[in-house]
């Protein structure tokens, strides 16, 4: 039985909705009941994309590494009378998912068995242990028919390939069947692939699984492994006139006459997190004076404990590191010469950007410390000689509680549809507050939510949520290609961290009338602010309609900028504007001077100026007055209220 055949079997046996292979997790169907892992184990990166190879023809699978996502409809099969199954694949920077969707077609528009040769014999059912499978239930007699069921599957992942000795793979002949053997070969196992002979019995201990054997064959030879081609940059259209035309209509009951095979409804994409493997353990770091890590390694744990986010390595200087926003020296620690960076950075840089290093080409890298996290390594060559900068992403969101948002922007996380904007300047922590709804949403929504990010910081784990995580590396063109792909696959919420193009913002705001909630980063001061620069992205014959769209598809804006605090560490200050009908009209009829007036009249709606907000950060003693005046966007209205609340504002003569 074929790896295809193995895997569409899985599906129909549990009688489930979704086969989901991610690298780095567990493959799993997703069904009315539950979830059942596949193995015991996750896929590597090579695995996931030997099965893809197997999935997709291969024009498919050049266009998945040019533009990241693709649809592919596989041909019926005489197996699975009445099923329908759809494959779908994604793919950012080193990462990889693939999904199969199941669908039925309706008793009466199923073409009859008569057509189709007899179905071949199903492979002999086997028992698994129940461990290896994600039952949630206790229930031993219920869960032995779902482990019988997969059971094809399993063994034909496991037929596949070798990981950690403990989940078995396919090796590189059965991965990679383009780099053994002619590209016909690969096209043509797409549609009907030769069945994956059983392996020879592994030497290791395994789990009693009882597969059925016509003969000992040898294994065949490992070859290297081959990395897949780098994707190509995105072909985009030329621009549409906004709002024009909608992304996608707003979903309704179709009323097209009956066809003997009806177009089948789009349902929701079920998702793996884009991130791969933890990244991070909850015991403490073990101590950084362990003399068998690599000197960068030690750099790193140095860094972690500190509370750092970036670590800087400059030829002829001290390494430094970025704490809370600000820039310190490593006490005790060496001028490093060119070459000692270069030999730090050959420590942790693969053998594939050696030569970069070498001639002074700029790489970058991502790799995985234990006790540290997941790092972003990024190399370069100055007038002084090598350098690299490695920045230490967080490893799971902060709360919305724990960020303090009021319960007025907490309850936008709920919308149905609509756009929520989150504004700010540069290391403003937008990104953070973007975080902290996409984690208070994956805990109280049952939805499926795909994040647009120029670089993936914090990951998000499953929830009660289908979080995607999409990273793209490129410039705004690549940016939209990816937003438009995401569309096509029906998510419910859709997260862009950077809205600062026309085409981007059409993308969002016709997403938010088509009945999606939009979630957009914005780079503006104040709320105010924010509306007025989206405006200013059209030409003046489209701002009105710009404006009526606005009005009718915003939910809030959030503008906020961080404060050094006394102390230690940063405090944000928010600026808080809802649309209310007083805000819509004002909004359409593009009267946005008076914007700030209706913030101060929406106090009792929660809404919140942001000179109020540094006010209470001064009256509290959490951050100096003059940090909170040179952030504000009304400075006489600041000391103005200042001199309400009784404080000094004889500081403001040292701005003058």
């Amino acid at each position: 039985m074929s790896l295809v055949h193995s895997l569409l079997q899985a599906i129909v046996k549990v009688d489930g909705d979704a086969l989901v292979m991610h690298a780095g997790d567990k493959p799993y169907v997703v069904s009315p009941t539950g979830q059942t892992d596949l193995a015991s184990r996750g896929l590597t990166l090579e695995a996931v994309n030997g099965v893809v190879s197997q999935l997709l023809p291969l024009p498919l699978q050049n266009a998945l590494d040019e533009f990241g996502a693709v649809q592919h409809e596989l041909a019926p099969m005489a197996e699975f009378p009445g099923e329908h199954f759809t494959v779908v694949a994604a793919r950012g920077g080193d990462d990889v998912w693939t999904e199969i969707r199941r669908r039925r077609i309706p008793e009466n528009d199923r073409i009859p068995d008569e057509i189709f040769a007899p179905p071949s014999p199903q492979a002999d059912d086997f028992a698994l242990p129940v461990e290896m499978l994600g039952f949630d239930t206790p229930d031993l007699e219920d869960a032995a028919p779902r482990v019988e069921a997969v059971a094809p599957a399993v063994e034909a992942i496991e037929d596949v390939h070798e990981l950690d000795n403990d989940l078995l793979l396919p090796d590189a002949g059965q991965l990679w069947p383009g780099h053994v053997a002619s590209p016909m070969t690969v096209a043509e196992e797409t549609y009907d692939a030769p069945p994956i002979a059983a392996p020879v019995a592994p030497s290791r201990p395994t789990p009693p699984v009882a597969v059925p054997v016509a003969s000992p064959q040898p294994a065949p030879p490992i070859a290297a492994p081959v990395e897949p081609p780098q994707p190509a940059p995105s072909i985009v259209a030329p621009i549409a006139p906004p709002m024009v035309a909608s992304v996608e209509p707003p979903r309704q009951a179709s009323t097209a006459e009956p066809r003997s095979v009806p177009p089948l409804p789009q349902q929701p994409a079920v998702v793996l997190n884009i991130s791969r493997n933890p990244i991070r353990s909850e015991a403490p770091p073990p101590a950084v004076e362990d003399p068998t890590l690599s000197g960068l390694e030690r750099l790193l744990r140095v860094s972690s404990a500190r509370g750092a986010s970036t670590l800087y390595l400059s030829s002829d200087s001290r390494p430094s590191v970025r704490v809370d926003g600000e820039l310190q020296m490593l006490a005790g620690e060496p001028v490093h010469v060119g070459r000692d960076v270069e030999s730090l950075l050959l420590t942790l840089m693969p053998e594939r950007s050696h030569e970069a290093l070498r001639t002074g080409a700029a790489t970058e890298w991502i790799c995985d410390i234990e006790g540290v996290g997941r790092v972003r390594c990024m190399s370069f060559r100055d007038q002084r000689g090598p350098g690299g900068v490695f920045r230490l992403m967080p490893t799971r969101s902060v709360s919305a509680d724990q960020l303090g948002l009021p319960k007025q922007v907490q309850s936008l996380a709920i919308e149905p549809e609509g756009l929520i904007l989150v504004a700010g300047l540069r290391s403003s922590g937008k990104r953070t507050t973007m975080a902290a709804l996409v984690d208070l949403m994956n805990r109280t929504r049952r939805d499926h939510i795909i994040t647009i990010e120029r670089e993936i910081n914090i990951r998000h784990e499953r929830g009660s949520s289908f979080i995607s995580q999409r990273e793209v590396r490129g410039g705004d063109e690549d940016m939209l290609a990816e937003a438009r792909a995401a569309l096509r696959e029906d998510p419910d919420v859709l997260v862009i961290e950077d809205l600062r193009t026309g085409p981007l913002m059409n993308v969002a705001l016709e997403a938010a009338a088509a009945g999606r909630l939009v979630i957009g980063g914005f780079s503006a001061h104040t709320a105010t602010g924010a509306i007025d620069r989206i405006i200013d992205l059209y030409a003046p014959e489209y701002r009105r309609q710009v404006q009526m769209a606005l009005s009718d598809s915003l939910r809030g804006v959030i503008a906020q900028v961080l404060l050094r605090k006394i102390g230690g560490g940063r405090l944000p200050a928010r600026e808080v504007l809802l649309n209310t009908p007083a805000v819509s009209g004002v909004i359409a009829e593009g009267k946005t001077s008076q914007l700030p007036m209706a913030i101060e009249g929406g106090r009792r709606y929660g809404m919140m100026p942001l000179n109020d907000a540094l006010v209470g950060l001064v009256q509290s003693g959490s951050v100096t007055a003059g940090d909170a005046y040179r952030h504000s966007p009304d400075r006489p209205g600041f000391l103005a209220a200042l001199n309400r609340q009784g404080l000094d504002t004889t500081f403001a003569e040292h701005f003058a």
